[in-house]
C-alpha cells in the first residue's frame, strides 16, 4: 500500500501507484491499469518515479532515452512520450506536471511503490524488469537502479530454509526403505550443490525448513514414490514429484530419479527462500546479469563459514569466473585472482568436494593450465558422478585438452540429465564451442542460438555466433547478434573484438573472426 501525508499530518491516499518493481504499471482508483504501452514511455515513467523529488531537467531525460538521436528529433521523440504517458493516464494526465525546462510528476497524484512483492514462484522481481530499451544511457541507468533497489532491502536472517527429511508414509517396509534412500541421495546432492542443511528428524527443525515427504508403494514389481515438498510454516505446497520404475529396472533408473527430486529440491529452495525470508537463487548463481551475481554473492558473503563453507565459498568463486569469461569486469585478472583466492579456501575446508574441485578446474583452465584444469575436473567426476557443476568442468577441460568429440558427448550426455534444468544455457555452449572447434559449424551455431534463447545476456555465445554467421555468409543474423553484444557492452566495436586483450582466442585460432574485419556496424 502506498501513502502520503498532507501537511497538517494526516494521511490521505494518493489516487495513483507507480509500481517499479517487477514490470512499471500505473494503478489507479480500483486497480484501473493505466500503463502506456510504449517501453520508452514506461521506462521514462521508471526514470522520473525514482528522480529527486520525481523531477527531472528534460534535457537529461531526452539524453537517457534518445542518446542515439540527434538533439531535434530526440527533442520530438520526447515530445511524443510524453503525449503518450498522458493519454495513457486519461482523467488522471495532470498527474504528470511540467515547467520551464522540467518535466515531473505529481507528489499528490502518484505514488511511487518500491517495495514490490513476492512473487508465486517465492522469487522478488527486478526493479523495471520488462524494460529492455537499446539505448547506451539508458541500460547504464537502469543498471544502476537495479542495484539500488536491491540494495533498498534488508538483508534477510538466513539465505536458505533447511531441508527437512520426513519418514516416507509406506506401502510396505521394502517401498519405504527404497524411498529413503532416494531422497536421502537427492538431499546429499542438493547440499552439494546449495549452502544448506540437511535434518533426518521425526520433529520439524526450529528454523524454517522445506518439509521432504513420500508415499511409496510396490505394486505389480514395481515401485511408485510420491514426492512432496512443503514449506513447512505456511504449509504451501512447493513442488510434487511423481516417479516409477519397475524393481528390476532400480539400478539402471536410480540416478535418473535421485537426479529429478534432486531438481525439486533445488527449485523448492528457491522458492522458499522467499517465503523464509532468504534471497540467495541458484538460479542467480548460474545467470549471466552483473546485479543477479551480485545478489547471489551478498548473499554468500553473508553465509560465510556458517553452512557448508566448501560450496559457498566455491559458488562465490564461480560467480568471479563468470565476471571474467563475461567480461563483465574490467579486470578479468582481478577477478580469477579473486575466485582462486576463494576456491583455494574451499579446498582446505573439504580436499574432495566435488563442486570445489570442479570450480578449481575452471579456474585452472582460464589460465590455460589446461593439464591442471583436466585433473582436477576428473578428480571432480571420481568423486561424483552425478554432480553437475563436475561433469560441465570435465566436458570444458577435455574440449581444453583438444578432445572435441569427448567434450561434446560428455555436454550432450549432461544436457540429457535433470540438474541440466540448472544451467542449461552453460551445457549447450559447452556443446556448440566444441562442435565449433570440431568444424561442424551448422551443429555449432543451432547450439549457440539455444544459449542465447535460454540466456539472451551470455556474451560469448553472441561473440560466436556473431563470428560463425558471418563465416556462413549470414551477414544479417551477424548484425543481429553484434548488436545485442554492443546493448550488453555498450563499449563494443569490430576493432575491440579483433584486438589482442578481447576474449575471442578460440576464434582467432580457428581462423573464424573475419568478422571483426567487416565493418557491419
Amino acid at each position: 500500500m502506498s501513502h502520503d501525508f498532507s501537511p497538517d499530518g494526516t494521511e490521505h491516499m494518493a489516487p495513483l501507484t507507480l509500481h517499479l518493481i517487477g514490470p512499471v504499471a500505473v494503478a489507479g482508483p480500483k486497480g484501473a491499469r493505466l500503463t502506456p504501452r510504449g517501453m520508452r514511455a514506461r521506462g521514462a515513467l521508471a526514470v522520473l518515479g525514482t528522480a529527486r523529488g520525481m523531477r527531472m531537467a528534460r534535457g537529461r531525460l531526452q539524453d537517457l532515452l534518445f542518446s542515439d538521436r540527434d538533439p531535434v528529433q530526440g527533442n520530438a521523440s520526447l515530445r511524443q512520450l510524453l503525449r503518450e504517458i498522458r493519454l495513457a493516464l486519461g482523467t488522471h494526465r495532470e498527474a504528470l506536471i511540467s515547467g520551464p525546462g522540467w518535466v515531473g510528476l505529481d507528489p499528490d497524484l502518484i505514488a511511487v511503490d518500491l517495495d514490490g512483492a513476492v512473487g508465486p514462484d517465492g522469487q522478488r522481481p527486478d526493479f523495471a524488469a520488462d524494460l529492455d530499451i537499446p539505448d547506451p544511457e539508458f541500460e547504464d541507468w537502469l543498471r544502476d537502479a537495479r542495484l539500488a533497489a536491491e540494495a533498498r532491502q534488508p538483508e534477510p536472517d538466513d539465505a536458505l530454509p533447511d531441508l527437512w527429511l520426513a519418514d516416507p508414509v509406506p506401502g510396505g517396509d521394502q517401498a519405504a526403505l527404497m524411498a529413503r534412500m532416494i531422497l536421502a541421495e537427492a538431499a546429499g546432492r542438493a547440499a552439494d550443490l546449495m549452502p544448506v542443511t540437511v535434518w533426518e528428524t521425526t520433529q520439524p527443525p526450529a528454523r524454517a525448513s522445506i518439509r521432504i515427504g513420500a508415499m511409496a508403494r510396490i505394486d505389480a514389481q514395481t515401485l511408485s514414490v510420491v514426492v512432496t515438498l512443503t514449506h513447512a510454516r505456511s504449509a504451501r505446497v512447493l513442488a510434487t514429484q511423481r516417479l516409477a520404475s519397475p524393481l528390476d529396472q532400480m539400478g539402471a533408473r536410480m540416478d535418473q530419479m535421485v537426479g529429478r527430486c534432486c531438481l525439486a529440491m533445488v527449485q523448492a529452495l528457491d522458492q522458499g527462500r522467499g517465503l523464509a525470508g532468504g534471497m540467495l537463487s541458484l538460479a542467480d548463481v548460474f545467470s549471466f546479469t552483473p546485479d543477479r551475481l551480485a545478489r547471489a554473492d551478498r548473499m554468500l558473503r553473508r553465509l560465510d563459514d556458517r553452512i557448508a563453507p566448501a560450496v559457498s565459498l566455491s559458488l562465490r568463486a564461480w560467480i568471479r569466473t563468470t565476471h571474467a569469461y563475461e567480461r563483465l569486469t574490467p579486470d578479468p585478472a582481478e577477478a580469477i585472482a579473486e575466485a582462486a583466492d576463494l576456491s583455494a579456501r574451499a579446498r582446505r575446508a573439504a580436499p574432495f568436494h566435488a563442486t570445489a574441485l570442479a570450480v578449481h578446474s575452471v579456474i585452472e583452465a582460464w589460465l590455460d593450465h589446461d593439464a591442471a584444469a583436466l585433473g582436477l575436473a576428473q578428480q571432480a567426476v571420481l568423486v561424483d558422478p552425478a554432480n553437475p557443476m563436475a561433469r560441465l568442468a570435465w566436458s570444458r577441460a577435455l574440449a581444453g585438452v583438444g578432445r572435441m568429440a569427448e567434450s561434446a558427448a560428455e555436454a550432450q550426455m549432461g544436457l540429457a540429465q535433470p540438474l541440466s534444468g540448472l544451467n542449461p544455457a552453460n551445457w549447450h555452449l559447452g556443446i556448440g564451442v566444441a562442435m565449433m572447434r570440431a568444424g561442424d559449424l551448422d551443429a555449432a551455431t543451432r547450439h549457440l542460438d539455444a544459449v542465447h534463447r535460454l540466456a539472451p545476456d551470455n556474451r560469448p555465445a553472441l561473440r560466436f555466433l556473431a563470428a560463425l554467421r558471418f563465416a556462413r555468409r549470414d551477414e544479417e543474423g551477424a548484425l543481429r547478434a553484434l548488436m545485442a553484444l554492443r546493448r550488453l557492452e555498450p563499449d563494443f566495436t569490430l576493432d575491440l573484438m579483433g584486438s589482442e586483450g578481447y576474449p575471442v582466442d578460440s576464434l582467432r585460432r580457428l581462423g573464424l573472426l573475419q568478422v571483426a574485419r567487416s565493418r557491419l556496424i
